[in-house]
């Protein structure tokens, strides 16, 4: 879904993650349904990207117009949202929303605007973990997000991920809720065959690893 829209308020670039979240999971809070969904300890299956333009300040100016796409597998909560958007107050107004399906075209690249966040034995992957640790820990999720995703999934053997770049030199840092996350962004070429391509449409369409309902692990796809 794009999504057109001006906030209420000033929001810094670093402080759009939760702030956009918040909206979201405000609009939800107005739909039966997407609220039952959005108590649940389960993948939101949504995942959303920083809004365009970004102003030179880094900061999305109150009363200024921006575009920002919301990716989800699930209609009834893209739809959900929307009619909340234009009902209730939840943060922003809405000056347009369209839905677009996205066509099946064969994924060779997954490239991440937004940073992963991969989280082990309760700290932030960092390169010293090596990139190795991170193509596998992708891959794992993916996987349980299709079998969510897919009834009749069935994990393949092998990583779907043919190679992985890391695309920054030091950890990225964002604020949520008072606290640093770190994160890294990267660049993944994919297999050809059947369930390689399931999953990277997966990843396409929920999010790379980690906290993707707050806005992380947003791709592009080449």
């Amino acid at each position: 879904m794009y999504l057109t829209f001006i906030p209420e308020v000033n929001v810094p670039f670093e402080y759009f993650n939760e702030w956009m979240s918040r909206v979201i999971s405000k609009a939800m809070s107005f739909d039966e349904k997407l609220k039952v969904k959005h108590k649940m300890n389960t993948f939101k299956l949504f995942v959303f990207d920083n809004p365009k333009p970004l102003e030179p300040e880094k900061i999305y100016f109150s009363g200024r117009v921006y575009v920002i796409r919301i990716r989800s597998f699930d209609l009834a909560f893209l739809l959900g949202i929307r009619s909340t958007f234009k009902k209730v107050d939840c943060g922003v107004k809405v000056v347009a929303s369209h839905i677009v399906p996205i066509s099946y075209k064969p994924i060779t690249t997954l490239i991440t605007l937004s940073p992963v966040i991969c989280t082990l034995n309760g700290k932030y992957w960092v390169n010293d973990n090596g990139l190795l640790v991170l193509r596998d820990k992708i891959f794992s999720n993916a996987c349980r997000k299709a079998k969510v995703i897919y009834k009749d999934f069935e994990e393949p053997e092998d990583n779907f991920i043919e190679g992985i770049i890391q695309l920054n030199k030091i950890p990225i840092s964002t604020k949520y809720k008072g606290a640093t996350l770190l994160g890294a962004k990267v660049e993944v070429t994919v297999k050809g065959d059947e369930r390689s391509q399931l999953l990277a449409y997966t990843v396409m369409g929920a999010g790379m690893l980690e906290k993707n309902s707050i806005g992380y692990g947003f791709c592009i796809a080449k």
